[in-house]
């Protein structure tokens, strides 16, 4: 078992590491291209798309995921052909509402009212891409997983870098970029899962089960992306976009904790779950999920230590400030990726209601605290905010898989 972990861990590593590629070989070039505003805008889009995701996708991928070990092969095509359906219809939904709202969300983002439109369209183009890598991952097909990230990072950076550089279209080329590649590997996508069995005749026999798992994950996915994105949007509206731009940067960067956490995360879930399906297999789940937390701890200090050489080498100097940003949201990394560890063990017994309770909580507390330390603080506030936040949320969520296990086990 450890054999393959670790081949699996390799070839996520590699993969997330070409995929993360993208936006560090684009952070040189965008830093250069477009002015610090501008960067921050693309930001703010960016994370209002991400914001959009678990609203129109229903989080199917995490539900197809855990049926995965429950459904037999025509079960389990006609519950993701569901799934699909609902997701379409959440879509409509979403539009329709962006469509009554549509100047005033274009107003706070700061870009022009046709483009919030399309934002939940490039947030639907992103499902099926992910319910395929959900599988793959499921499946422990990590060459096939790699193969499809790999090509899609490679498309994705090609266009961005052709629309940006060459035809200099500024935030929008980037924003392009990134889209025309979905569109192009949600297709793809589709046209696998179709060849493998799992898109049939259109069925809504498992929409209970599948809102059952997934609504409730709606305010997990969304305080989620709150405690990580909200930052952003408080710098916007207290400082303005170019400080946006400088602290962007530097959770970028700090993104190499989560990197190295998700590439760890994606080869252990599966095994995770074979372990948890034999309750006498428990305590080692538990102690290899130890090991890793504290591998993390050790990860996050080598980043740190390395920030200079780090901004030296992929950032352009006028954003070289954002250095000051970077120890607290390497902390909070480090935390958020213990996090992950944890709430492996409560998806796996579908208590989703609890996280997202949690999520909840942590998603006001984190709006709170923002509020109050960027005015006291400035704009290092925020940073101070996102590590306090994740390490008070890392300690409510192994709590509560700790009551849950001892009263199950």
């Amino acid at each position: 078992m450890l054999k393959k972990l670790t081949s699996n861990i390799l070839i996520y590593g590699v993969t997330n590491g070409v995929k993360s590629l993208v936006p560090f070989l684009m952070l040189p070039i965008l830093t250069m291209y477009l002015s610090v505003s501008d960067y921050g805008t693309l930001s703010i889009i960016e994370i209002t798309i991400i914001f959009l995701v678990p609203i129109v996708s229903l989080n199917i991928s995490g539900a197809i995921n855990v049926e995965y070990f429950n459904l037999n092969r025509s079960q389990l095509g006609h519950y993701i052909t569901n799934a699909f359906i609902l997701t379409l219809l959440s879509f409509v939904v979403t539009f329709c509402c962006l469509i009554l709202f549509k100047n005033e969300i274009s107003s706070f983002l700061n870009t022009g009212s046709s483009l919030v439109l399309w934002l939940p369209v490039f947030a639907l183009l992103r499902i099926s891409s992910q319910v395929l890598l959900g599988i793959y991952q499921v499946s422990q097909q990590p060459k096939r997983f790699a193969q499809f990230t790999v090509l899609q990072t490679l498309v994705d950076f090609s266009l961005s870098y052709v629309l940006v550089v060459i035809f200099q279209y500024g935030y929008i080329g980037r924003i392009e970029g990134v889209y025309i590649a979905f569109s192009i590997f949600s297709l793809v996508a589709l046209i696998i899962l179709f060849k493998m069995g799992f898109l049939t005749k259109p069925t809504l026999i498992y929409s209970r089960s599948i809102l059952k798992f997934g609504l409730p994950l709606i305010p997990h996915v969304v305080g989620g992306t709150v405690i990580a994105m909200s930052d952003r949007y408080f710098i916007s509206y207290y400082a303005g976009s170019e400080d946006v731009g400088l602290y962007t940067v530097a959770y970028q960067v700090s993104a190499l904790m989560i990197l190295v956490s998700t590439s760890v995360n994606q080869a252990w879930i599966p095994v995770l779950y074979g372990l948890l399906k034999s309750r006498g297999e428990v305590q080692k789940a538990v102690k290899y999920s130890f090991i890793m937390a504290l591998f993390f701890v050790v990860i996050g200090g080598l980043i740190f230590s390395l920030k200079d050489g780090l901004f030296n080498l992929i950032v352009d100097q006028k954003f070289h400030h954002a250095k000051t940003f970077f120890g607290w949201l390497v902390l909070g990394g480090i935390f958020q990726s213990i996090y992950f560890l944890a709430t492996n063990f409560l998806f796996f017994e579908k208590k989703t209601v609890s996280l997202a309770k949690i999520t909840v909580f942590g998603a006001v507390l984190n709006i709170i605290l923002n509020f109050y330390l960027i005015q006291i603080y400035g704009v290092i506030g925020v940073a101070y905010a996102t590590a306090i936040t994740w390490a008070l949320y890392c300690i409510v969520v192994i709590s509560t898989c700790t009551f849950y296990f001892r009263k199950r086990y």
